[in-house]
């Protein structure tokens, strides 16, 4: 009988052990919140709605949507990453236009780590990968900013 009473106290340790180790934060999570933190010190809105999301086509759920207060004069331009640089998906009438060009040198002074980008009145939001981390992150900041104060 002592012996099944050690047992059970045992269990109820390893149990006890095994409840409060995932009540932990991994090192991921440490690192993502880290970031989401500095990112929301920055002036980045994180998240977005059902909405947001369809709007973009290379959102999946190992990527984030940023967003950041619109001060440019650009509004419904959308580009997206495909062989490595960022291109125009739409409106394709700016193609046409005699800024274009101006625009796209503007665009392509962005980070790598942008895989797609909206400008919209209010806001430009964007997709990244948050992993790259803090440094990435501000990097990007100071493109966009770059493109906004031009």
């Amino acid at each position: 009988m002592l012996a099944n009473e050690y047992l059970i106290i045992i269990f109820v340790i390893f149990f006890l052990i095994g409840a409060i180790s995932f009540l932990k934060p991994s090192k991921k999570m440490k690192a993502l919140s880290d970031i989401r933190l500095l990112a929301s010190k920055e002036g980045f809105k994180i998240g977005s709605t059902p909405q947001l999301r369809k709007k973009f086509k290379n959102w999946d759920a190992r990527v984030a949507i940023y967003q950041i207060k619109n001060t440019s004069t650009y509004e419904d331009l959308h580009y997206l990453k495909r062989d490595g640089a960022l291109e125009l998906y739409s409106p394709m009438s700016l193609k046409y236009d005699k800024q274009f060009p101006v625009i796209q040198d503007k665009i392509l002074s962005l980070p790598a780590s942008i895989l797609e980008i909206i400008f919209f009145k209010s806001n430009i939001a964007i997709v990244w990968d948050e992993m790259l981390g803090p440094e990435e992150l501000l990097r990007m900041k100071t493109a966009i900013l770059k493109i906004c104060n031009k």
